[in-house]
């Protein structure tokens, strides 16, 4: 039996749908391979980018501060291009085969097309909220609830990652034709230069443009009248007995999903001994973020009957205005 009579048995043996899954470049190869993964590079960073996320590195696909979209495009691209051409030139010196540029960059990128489910699901409202309401609370404050979404989707973004990673091998060894120890040294070595190297070329991109405000002054004041007014009436409700579970206009999915009426119960119960009967709010300040610039952090001073020093209310909206965190502790001049 010859080498393309064993080649063709094996691939009518493997189901197409696993073909196209982890190996598309049976199918797709040179041209229309990066005609297809340039498509989808630049869909998932321009989608990146009107929601501040963009490519800090070769894998790295985070949330940052706003930028304008031809930056966020330009450093999808670089993800794509820095280790595709250090592949390109550890499998010239590995294969004893030509190595055309044209397979390397097309099944490179075509194997970062994943990457746009990634884009899909961080960028999607339900998972925005949620993450949203688990950064304004902080770990400690975590319910079980929180603590499975939040292991779940950590799975899915793992296997996600593994998955492009898995594809990327597969596009250097069909388009270098090399496998084995060498071959998946080499991989591993360009793609932990590319992802050094992407960064700083991103750093050295995003040093050209302007810094921009992350919000007006006019939405800040909308956001802290909006602030105090839902906060005053959740905390004066809990005095009067009322414990209500918050609307979806009025706050993140993620954190209605943790401030249900019991936790609202003890939490007041344990506020009430600390510091004793509400009273009202003073606006201090509202800082933002770095790493999430689209979450606006209001601080008030809390009027409470038996605190010595009024406690901090912390109050945490986002871009929308619902709210994505709250909570009361002991005011701290430095915002910890």
């Amino acid at each position: 039996m010859d080498a393309s009579h064993t080649i063709a048995s094996h691939t009518r043996k493997t189901p197409v749908w696993r073909m196209w899954l982890f190996n598309p470049f049976h199918y797709l190869a040179g041209g229309p391979a990066l005609a297809w993964g340039l498509a989808c590079i630049i869909l998932t960073a321009w989608l990146g980018g009107a929601f501040d996320y963009r490519y800090t590195g070769t894998l790295s696909f985070q949330l940052s501060t706003p930028t304008p979209i031809w930056l966020a495009i330009a450093q999808g691209l670089l993800a794509w291009l820095v280790p595709s051409a250090l592949l390109y030139l550890a499998g010239r010196g590995l294969s004893r085969s030509r190595v055309r540029p044209i397979d390397v960059f097309g099944t490179q990128a075509l194997a970062r097309a994943p990457g746009l489910l990634v884009a899909l699901i961080v960028l999607s409202p339900p998972f925005r909220d949620f993450t949203d309401s688990l950064i304004a609370q902080g770990a400690s404050h975590f319910s079980v609830a929180q603590l499975t979404g939040l292991i779940a989707v950590g799975t899915v973004m793992v296997l996600l990652l593994v998955w492009i990673v898995l594809l990327m091998y597969r596009a250097f060894s069909v388009s270098c034709h090399v496998a084995g120890g060498w071959a998946i040294g080499a991989f591993i070595a360009a793609i932990a230069v590319g992802e050094v190297a992407t960064g700083a070329t991103g750093q050295l991109l995003q040093g050209t443009v302007a810094p921009q405000p992350v919000v007006s002054i006019p939405v800040q004041s909308d956001q802290q009248h909006r602030a105090a007014q839902l906060t005053t009436r959740i905390l004066q409700g809990y005095e009067q007995g009322r414990f209500e579970t918050l609307s979806s206009e009025e706050a993140t999915e993620g954190f209605r999903v943790g401030f249900t009426v019991e936790v609202q119960r003890q939490n007041h119960q344990a506020i009430r001994l600390m510091f004793g009967a509400f009273e009202g709010l003073d606006y201090v300040e509202t800082r933002y973020m770095d790493s999430q610039p689209h979450l606006l952090i209001h601080r008030f001073r809390g009027r409470y009957g038996a605190a010595s020093q009024p406690p901090e209310v912390r109050v945490v909206l986002d871009r929308y205005g619902k709210l994505a965190g709250l909570w009361i502790k002991p005011w701290q001049d430095e915002m910890q």
